[in-house]
């Protein structure tokens, strides 16, 4: 099989879910062209570190995933997720991006989807940390099952002045008829420790 994976990084500037859902839509555009063929198709774009330490530290991590197409009886798994963004530094900045899209398996295929377990920290005297997490799941046709889990993911500003925001948004994939479709995006953890420290979180977890 072939399997894309697109790793942007260096954006200052984190990405809102709906910029997102537009790259995913325009890679999807691109990856339709010549698809991916196997029996299992896995695709593994996620487990990236990223690190910056120093009083005046910045990271940055953007990771996009597709999965790929599994025919006759298939197994498409991927997975985007456990990413680890760190800030550390007494005017520290973490900013973490991550996108999955799962795959698709054909003739009583499974798809399984994993884009969650993402863990976006900043440590320091002013201190912010933000995260986005898109989790769109796959497609199993023919008496198939679609699994997709986009939860699990941690946020921590930590400092006198800190700020912490996560959204999470999770779409469970499709199941033909007489198909089985399971969606997770829960279990979710946003904190700000500090004088002055605030928190916002928001979680979307819907099905098709």
């Amino acid at each position: 099989g072939q399997n894309l994976r697109i790793v942007i990084e260096g954006n200052p500037v984190m990405r809102s879910i709906i910029v997102s859902s537009f790259a995913v839509l325009a890679a999807v555009a691109a990856v339709s062209v010549t698809p991916a063929s196997a029996q299992i198709s896995i695709t593994h774009g996620g487990g990236n570190v990223n690190v910056a330490k120093g009083a005046l530290s910045e990271a940055d991590q953007s990771a996009t995933t597709l999965g790929g197409l599994a025919k006759g009886h298939g197994v498409a798994i991927t997975n985007g997720g456990n990413n680890r963004n760190i800030a550390s530094g007494p005017l520290s900045f973490a900013g973490q991006d991550t996108t999955t899209l799962g795959g698709t398996a054909l003739g009583h295929g499974l798809s399984v989807t994993s884009g969650g377990y993402n863990s976006n920290i900043a440590k320091g005297f002013g201190s912010a940390a933000t995260q986005s997490t898109l989790t769109l799941g796959g497609t199993a046709y023919g008496h198939g099952k679609s699994f997709t889990s986009g939860g699990y993911n941690s946020n921590l500003a930590g400092g006198a002045f800190s700020s912490a925001n996560q959204q999470v948004a999770t779409v469970g994939g499709t199941a033909s008829r007489y198909g089985l479709n399971s969606v997770s995006g829960g279990m979710n953890k946003n904190a700000a420790l500090g004088f002055g420290s605030s928190a916002s979180q928001s979680v979307f977890t819907g099905g098709q």
